[in-house]
């Protein structure tokens, strides 16, 4: 069984995966039109993607520390992110 933050892990993992995915898609935008717009969604995914290559290193390396009363909050605010990340990635992809 998958334990929380097993769980908080993957879908850091999944967050960062689709965020790469949106960093590619904003720098081939922004190559194609140098709309600056794209350039601000760019920055402001791998801003994002950098928070959750930590987050993921640190459910890694500290999960030990980490007390289980605070288990279901990290993972209601990763799945939140994770349904966020998904709604722009669709609206980018229309």
């Amino acid at each position: 069984m998958v334990s929380l933050m097993d769980a908080s892990l993957y879908t850091a993992a999944l967050s960062a995966a689709l965020l790469l995915g949106l960093i590619l898609t904003y720098a081939k935008v922004y190559r194609d039109t140098r709309a600056q717009f794209s350039l601000g969604l760019t920055i402001f995914a791998a801003i994002l993607f950098a928070q959750n290559i930590l987050a993921v290193y640190s459910f890694v390396t500290m999960s030990p520390f980490i007390g289980d009363p605070f288990l279901p909050y990290l993972l209601g605010i990763n799945i939140a992110q994770v349904l966020g990340i998904l709604v722009l990635f669709r609206t980018t992809l229309r």
